[in-house]
């Protein structure tokens, strides 16, 4: 049982990195002309929007069912849903809509109670898997695009993720905990520090998407790089922000005078990310080298945050309602943008 608890990290990577492949690397490339990516930026704002709402019954249901029960009906769903992207943007956007939004949450929500010490590390290879799987897209299925179709491309991501949804019911324990109440939502009205969570969520979430699909046409535009250096260029970034996450989720425990720097930094990654609006039309190798620290700061932090402030029982409920907010402020500012 400890083994298999010890490795439960691979196939809930797995999940998140199929999800970031398909989410990141079609944002990156969904207004790139040249990539002539079909409907993909109508998509993504129906993708973000119903994600939004299908979360806050995520949660619920991830807090009172065991995750991998949940994780393999989702992956049921987004094999639909990713087979059916070259046809319809909305069976795209509807059905793998719900399904990255409970493989949003599961993941991180069970390390979260099924560990009692340094969470924001057990959550950490899956926070990687996040960059790795957008730097996969770049390097492999984005350039694969024109030459495979996007019939092909859609298969092969939707056998890929039938199979992980198989190994992840297989491999990861059950882990309800008992006990759920539904006066939690008053709870979160009336707690101040919710809202601030909240707002957090929607400005970091909705810069990270303006952000990073102005970096491909400003590296080959400003900066002068030829197209296959600009995407491995990004590709890069990707993996090292992967590889900081470790380092961020380290730093996030540490304390000053009894204050833990998880907050703060959490803070200074949105700002961070904020000012590379404005230095990528200028600079886009510097805001570029900025973006990718910044970046790797948030998830392993927030879901260690929320688990200090609200308990694991309650863990996947306080953030579904956070990730609302999250893919509400990408939906609007991606789409309107």
């Amino acid at each position: 049982m400890l083994k298999k608890l010890n490795l439960i990290w691979l196939p809930l990577a797995l999940s998140i990195f199929g999800v970031y492949a398909i989410q990141r690397g079609f944002a990156t490339f969904a207004k790139a002309s040249d990539f002539a990516i079909p409907h993909m930026t109508d998509a993504l704002s129906i993708y973000f929007t119903v994600m939004s709402l299908s979360v806050l019954l995520g949660g619920y249901f991830l807090d009172n069912f065991n995750s991998r029960k949940i994780l393999m009906f989702a992956s049921a769903l987004g094999v639909v849903g990713i087979a059916l992207v070259p046809q319809s943007a909305l069976a795209f956007g509807l059905l793998f809509g719900v399904s990255a939004a409970l493989i949003k949450i599961g993941p991180y929500s069970s390390p979260m109670k099924l560990f009692d010490r340094n969470e924001a590390m057990r959550i950490a290879p899956q926070s990687a898997a996040k960059n790795i799987g957008g730097a996969a897209f770049i390097l492999f299925l984005g350039a694969g695009l024109k030459t495979l179709g996007w019939d092909l491309t859609s298969i092969i991501l939707a056998i890929f993720f039938a199979l992980v949804g198989i190994v992840t019911y297989l491999m990861v324990p059950d882990d309800k905990i008992e006990g759920w109440k539904w006066d939690i939502f008053l709870k979160l009205k009336n707690d101040i520090k919710f809202w601030f969570l909240a707002l957090y969520f929607f400005l970091m979430c909705g810069i990270y998407y303006v952000a990073i699909y102005q970096f491909y046409p400003a590296l080959t535009k400003v900066a002068g790089l030829q197209k296959t250096t600009a995407l491995t260029t990004l590709a890069i970034s990707f993996i090292c922000a992967g590889a900081l996450r470790f380092f961020v989720a380290w730093l996030g425990e540490q304390e000053l005078k009894g204050i833990k720097f998880r907050l703060p930094l959490m803070w200074i990654g949105t700002a961070g990310m904020g000012s590379c609006l404005l230095i990528t039309p200028i600079n886009p190798l510097l805001s570029l080298i900025i973006f990718t620290f910044m970046s790797a700061i948030h998830t392993p932090n927030y879901w260690a945050y929320c688990k200090e402030q609200w308990g694991p029982r309650y863990i996947a409920t306080v953030v579904s309602l956070g990730f609302f907010f999250m893919y509400l402020g990408a939906g609007l500012m991606y789409g309107a943008w």
